[in-house]
């Protein structure tokens, strides 16, 4: 599933040097209530101008996740797959590296889906892994958004908070997020999952708590976006 080539590994050689190297990570399907996490990633790619590098498949029930298909006139045109891919953006200015995922949650082979993620982390020596999701909540929209925070570290307790995060508590039916923090944990690397708490009453995609999702992310990493769009 994972291959790579000469020309994923000269991609990956941009990085070499950069003192702060990032992955982020979002994925679309259940773990994306109010879209909070396609809307944030898909601005990332597109306002950083990311280089793909790398797209995924055989990852998806196409019975739960159909293709989309283009018919003209009776005529059938096209069929789209689901897109997964990885990209990367190198800022030589900021001195920062990031990696970004942005695809559906994966139906299965979540073991070696994250093994992939997981070596990309390991070829560019990803400092830390940051996750965004959306979930429903008992919140209101006319107070700021909540954000909250889940850690495969101890010691990251300290650090999401010192962000205004909130630290969940929770039992339940689990996202692969949960899955490849504890794997990513295993491998060393630290990873945070965060967040965005939407209305339980707003069905569509939730733009103000995704930006402030991208707000934060930007926030923690210390790097310069344009999120004037998104703020609009």
């Amino acid at each position: 599933m994972l291959t790579l080539d000469k020309s994923i590994a000269e991609k990956l050689k941009k990085t070499s040097g950069i003192g702060r190297k990032y992955m982020l990570i979002g994925f679309s399907g259940w773990p994306d209530a109010g879209k909070v996490a396609s809307l944030t990633i898909t601005y990332f790619v597109r306002s950083l101008k990311a280089e793909k590098i790398l797209e995924f498949s055989e990852l998806y029930d196409l019975t739960l996740n159909r293709p989309s298909v283009e018919i003209e006139d009776g005529l059938i045109q096209t069929l789209k797959f689901l897109e997964a891919s990885v990209y990367l953006w190198v800022d030589l200015k900021q001195d920062i590296a990031l990696l970004i995922y942005s695809g559906p949650e994966p139906s299965y082979k979540w073991s070696e889906f994250t093994d992939a993620i997981l070596k990309l982390c390991e070829l560019i020596s990803v400092q830390r892994i940051y996750l965004v999701g959306g979930v429903v909540d008992m919140v209101t929209h006319t107070r700021k958004p909540r954000l909250s925070a889940v850690v495969n570290m101890e010691h990251l307790k300290a650090y999401a908070t010192a962000y205004g995060l909130s630290l969940t508590n929770y039992s339940g039916p689990a996202s692969i997020h949960s899955y490849l923090m504890i794997k990513a944990r295993e491998k060393g690397f630290e990873a945070i999952g965060i967040w965005g708490h939407v209305p339980s009453y707003v069905s569509y995609p939730n733009t103000i708590v995704a930006y402030h999702m991208a707000l934060k992310l930007s926030e923690m990493m210390n790097l310069t976006i344009d999120l004037e769009e998104l703020r609009r």
